[in-house]
């Protein structure tokens, strides 16, 4: 059925986007509003009655996560229905890559592209978390990645919705190789559990392995609930330590050590580079000729962070030798070659841990100093750091008239160096070397206005140099930090904006913040009545930067459904077709009306919770018609199972019966009791005359 499939609902069907072992994607398009979507079908044939409404359970659990998730991180689900046994589910259609496509082109990506995909995927589940809703199937499959930059999380078909707990702990639903040990177990989950599988997508970026691989579902769940993957670091050095750090906590096999929210793995994943002690050289500039040097990883200690709990373990532990890259069932096809090596590294054969002779350490050592010392050698032997010698006086210059200069001692200096002692120089000026003071005038001195000579005469010292303006030293003094600006805008006016965890009273959508440093920034947008928006940002100096934020309202689910479905309802006076809804609401109060065919209407209210999932059932009431009775005399009165139905001023009298058939008695003091059958039909009067007998 799926491969002729050209229409199903209101939508027709364009082309086949992906094929799938539980379904079909097409793309689609609404002809009511003129969108392109993606139709994502289930495949149904064959099966079982309890099968398929599994799998139609499935589909509406997803609608109605998608419902209440609205997130600019996570694909929006536009519709869900059934038609001719086909169950369709009608989203965003995105054009992008999902990232295992990226993973199948390159094996390892760059942590400059991890860092955005990961601030985006977190934020979503951080969002998703919130609200109660666990994913519960985070891999590479589900991670979408637009042309535009903008990720987008998808498939939330066996999410756990802990406010209505509509999954059991005891099931095991998600890809094998992605799954957090306590979720291979069959045990309770939260959002901690998701931190896990984006612990292990992070160790496959990374490195370009799967940290629990294995040729079966059996071998693959042992690993993850009983052997730790091998350090990134172990696998490659390059790696810096920080982010080895990261990702070792998010795979903590207990959760209370794990990442306690996606915001707390996103923050630490952004500040890598000041986790887990210096980073090793990576891509460096300097690099040893001495193979087996560059190949051992540096010792690294135990990381010193009081909120860490996961100690990195240093060369001398004990490691597992590193296994080949091998098939899992996740259908997701693993490299057979081994990660790539950073090109500005020398490592030894894949797979070989030599130890390092002593001797070698020690000619490393002195290599580096030698080079430090013979840098610092030429640094200091610099024309410009060099004291300059005095200017040679060839020919003594005249001293101007002194007027009343006061009387000096032979050999001392005069008054216009008042406050200095013999031999040293004034503040602010360099050593220069001086002529000794002469002890009598010299002959072309001229004669001084005062009857006391000057002590000391010109001719006898040489003019002193002006002293040069001092130069900044680069090897002391920082570079003068560069700054640009913000461009802040939101969907909600006046929202208040925090960088880095500060903020001002001007500070509101939208504004632009001048001289915010070079660098990254964690911004939040936030305001009452709404869930905040955070993301990171990179400040380029002399730059403006723009971020625009989405404010999603506190958000609540309503999901109506009929017996018989197919019904108008209304929520707060607004239709929302026919059942089943699922509605998307602010907390609060709501009211409810449920218009049934040929029967009054059900009204009702309901209050709901931020992040509430409420669901009411209605069942329609049997279909009525209407019936007219007539007495001669009147004032008879109608009875149905010994019960009167014609009201307290007996006939004439109309009341409305279930369709069918009905006896009913017609009783007047003084006169002989009549029966009488009377057939209803649905939405038809019925009369009936009846003529009573007087006893």
């Amino acid at each position: 059925m799926a491969d002729a499939l050209t229409k199903t609902g209101r939508y027709q069907i364009v082309g086949e986007l992906g094929r799938g072992s539980m379904g079909v994607v097409y793309q689609g398009y609404d002809p009511v509003i003129g969108r392109t979507v993606a139709i994502k079908t289930m495949l149904t044939e064959g099966a079982t009655p309890q099968e398929f409404q599994e799998y139609k359970t499935r589909f509406q659990r997803e609608a109605m996560a998608a419902g209440i998730l609205a997130h600019p991180n996570i694909i929006t689900v536009y519709d869900f229905g059934e038609d001719n046994g086909v169950l369709y589910l009608a989203m965003e259609f995105l054009e992008g890559k999902s990232l295992e496509k990226h993973i199948q082109e390159q094996t390892v990506l760059p942590i400059e592209t991890i860092l955005p995909i990961y601030d985006q995927v977190c934020g979503a589940l951080d969002h998703a978390h919130r609200n109660k809703i666990v994913h519960r199937d985070i891999k590479p499959a589900n991670i979408m990645i637009l042309s535009n930059g903008l990720v987008k999380v998808t498939d939330f078909g066996i999410a756990k919705m802990m406010a209505m707990g509509m999954t059991q702990a005891g099931q095991i639903l998600g890809t094998p190789n992605y799954m957090s040990p306590e979720q291979v177990k069959g045990r309770q989950i939260d959002g901690r559990s998701d931190i896990f599988s984006l612990g292990v997508i992070l160790y496959e970026l990374v490195t370009g392995e799967k940290p629990f691989g294995g040729q079966n579902i059996t071998t693959v769940i042992y690993k993850i609930i009983n052997e730790n993957p091998i350090p990134p670091r172990e696998l490659d050095a390059s790696i810096p330590s920080g982010l080895s750090f990261v990702i070792s906590k998010a795979l903590a096999k207990n959760v209370e050590e794990r990442y306690q929210t996606c915001r707390e793995l996103a923050e630490d994943l952004r500040n890598y580079k000041n986790l887990g002690g210096s980073p090793i050289v990576g891509g460096g500039t300097v690099i040893l000729k001495a193979p087996a040097i560059a190949a051992e990883p540096e010792p690294e200690p135990e990381v010193e962070l009081p909120d860490r709990t996961l100690p990195l373990p240093g060369p001398g532990a004990a490691q597992p030798r590193r296994a080949a890259p091998t098939a899992t069932v996740a259908e997701t096809p693993i490299s057979s070659e081994p990660a790539p090596i950073n090109i500005h590294m020398i490592p030894p054969a894949a797979g070989q841990r030599k130890s390092v002779p002593q001797i070698m350490w020690v000619l490393a050592a002195l290599l580096i100093v030698a080079i430090a010392g013979g840098a610092a050698y030429w640094w200091m032997m610099r024309p410009q750091n060099q004291p300059q010698p005095a200017p040679v006086q060839v020919t003594p210059q005249p001293t101007p008239p002194v007027v009343n200069p006061p009387a000096t001692e032979p050999g001392t200096q005069p008054a216009a160096q008042a406050g200095t002692q013999p031999g040293t120089q004034p503040s602010g000026q360099e050593a220069t070397a001086t002529a000794p003071a002469a002890s009598t005038p010299a002959a072309n001195t001229p004669p001084a206005v005062s009857t006391t000579a000057p002590a000391q005469p010109a001719a006898a010292e040489p003019a002193k140099p002006k002293p040069e303006p001092a130069k900044p030293d680069n090897r002391t003094h920082a570079a003068v930090s560069k700054v640009g600006q913000l461009m802040v805008s939101a969907n909600i006016t006046g929202a208040k904006i925090s960088v880095d965890g500060n903020s001002q009273p001007n500070w509101v959508t939208p504004f632009t913040i001048p001289d915010l440093p070079a660098g990254v920034h964690n911004i939040e947008i936030s305001m009452n009545g709404y869930d905040p928006y955070w993301q990171s940002v990179t400040i380029t100096a002399g730059q403006t930067t723009t971020l625009a934020g989405n404010l999603s309202a506190p958000s609540a689910g309503l999901n109506v459904v009929t017996d018989p479905p197919g019904v108008e309802v209304l929520i707060d006076d607004k239709s929302y077709g026919p059942s089943p809804v699922n509605a998307t609401l602010t907390p609060g109060t709501h009211t409810y009306t449920i218009k049934w065919v040929g029967a009054s209407p059900s009204q009702g209210s309901v209050k709901l919770a931020n992040g509430d999932l409420r669901r009411i059932s209605g069942k329609a009431p049997a279909l009525t018609g209407i019936v007219v009775a007539r007495t001669i005399p009147p004032g008879a009165t109608v009875l149905e199972n010994g019960a009167p139905i014609s009201g307290n001023g007996g006939t004439p009298a109309s009341f409305r019966l279930s369709v069918g058939q009905h006896t009913l008695v017609f009783s007047l003091n003084g006169y002989k009791p009549v029966t009488q059958q009377v057939t209803v039909l649905e939405n038809q009067t019925t009369p009936v005359n009846i003529t009573l007998n007087s006893q």
